[in-house]
């Protein structure tokens, strides 16, 4: 049987967690190496809209919440 978290440990919103690169392209249902493209300098050039990344130094890290918004704005 699993313990429950306690309240502490537990983030108030789900979609305010942080996914990885991997996690975002699982939950898209579309390759990594798409991922890693669209958060490159040149494609956040060449889009309009770009995908929202969080960036904590050479890591990039992607909140649900704002790909949400970023997929209903794309007619997703």
């Amino acid at each position: 049987m699993a313990l429950a978290q306690p309240a502490a440990e537990r983030p108030a919103d789900i979609g305010a967690v942080l996914l990885t690169p991997g996690e975002l392209a699982a939950k898209l249902n579309v390759p990594p190496s798409w991922i890693r493209e669209k958060t490159r300098a040149r494609g956040r050039t060449r889009d309009k809209d770009p995908l929202p990344v969080v960036r904590l130094g050479k890591y990039v890290r992607f909140r649900w919440n704002d790909i949400e918004t970023w997929l209903a704005r794309q007619g997703a």
